[in-house]
């Protein structure tokens, strides 16, 4: 027990549930489920965090066959369902809303060395874009299969070549994930249904996230897609009911509320971090969006 609590401190999966089913390979991979015994609410609320964002150092799936799970993840709500596989990515932020009674689920968790090896541009670019994908029934069966022989050759002491299987397997799943997005993209594509509007949101949200902790201003995503400030901002209105200032702070301000509750950070370590000015400047920001002082919402 020891052992696996100092493992996962390593891992920073402390948001994570131990679902009284869990293997930890090294400092990188943890994997469990509760296939066998599902949560009840009061189980399931429990490990629940505050209402507050946390960000994940590491990169997971999420597999349910049972139940559903609500989860807000980089400034959208999902809700995983019986036979959705959700995948999250290093660097997202999110929190966890509800978990149902009954709920059973798989969870596969890696950190960078491992997922740098496993995956590719191509990966992160679909997986970021359809990070939720409802999984027919022979491929929930595969991925099913799969978690269970990663488990079998992680209890396999004298096994030397563990970490290369685990991402073997890790790629078979991403391979077939990979595959059935591109193919619903390829539907929507022939059915009409991606507007130029829908498409330009997509780079300006993946832009975004990919630099929200140093690019703060409009000016810098339009030069990236080469357009003006106001065609972006009417284009990101167009496909989502919200200008592109509004969506560039609602990250910032996401980050910052989970560094700020994780501890880790004062108020001046934030702001240099999310390259703010000072902390003065920082501390505005912040009251503007929240409604309250960053020191303040920190003590909450």
């Amino acid at each position: 027990m020891d052992n696996k609590n100092n493992a996962f401190s390593q891992l920073d999966l402390a948001m994570l549930p131990d679902t009284g089913n869990t293997l930890v390979f090294g400092n990188e991979f943890m994997l469990g489920d509760n296939l066998d015994e599902p949560y009840d609410t009061g189980e399931a609320s429990s490990f629940i965090k505050p209402n507050h964002p946390f960000i994940l150092n590491f990169s997971m799936f999420i597999l349910c066959t049972e139940g559903y799970m609500r989860i807000n993840m980089n400034l959208t709500e999902l809700k995983i369902c019986a036979g959705d596989i959700f995948v999250v990515l290093s660097g997202s932020v999110g929190e966890c809303l509800e978990i149902s009674a009954g709920c059973k689920v798989v969870l596969v968790a890696f950190t960078a060395p491992l997922g740098n090896e496993v995956g590719n541009f191509a990966y992160v670019s679909l997986m970021r874009k359809q990070p939720l994908l409802h999984l027919p029934p022979d491929e929930l069966q595969e991925t099913l299969f799969i978690y269970r022989q990663m488990r079998k050759k992680i209890g396999q002491p004298d096994y030397k070549f563990t970490r290369n299987v685990l991402a073997g397997y890790l790629q078979i799943i991403f391979c077939n994930v990979c595959n059935n997005i591109s193919r619903l993209q390829l539907d929507k594509s022939a059915a009409g249904v991606e507007e130029r509007a829908h498409v330009l949101f997509d780079r300006f949200i993946e832009l975004v996230q990919q630099n929200y902790e140093r690019e703060r201003e409009i000016q810098y995503y339009a030069s990236l897609m080469c357009m003006t400030p106001k065609y972006l901002s009417r284009v990101v209105y167009q496909a989502s009911g919200r200008y592109a200032g509004d969506w560039i702070r609602d990250y910032v301000i996401l980050e910052a509320k989970a560094l700020l509750k994780s501890g880790k950070y004062n108020v001046q370590q934030v702001s240099i971090k999310l390259n703010f000015a000072s902390a003065s400047f920082f501390g505005k920001y912040f009251k503007k969006a929240v409604g309250c002082s960053p020191r303040r919402y920190a003590a909450e």
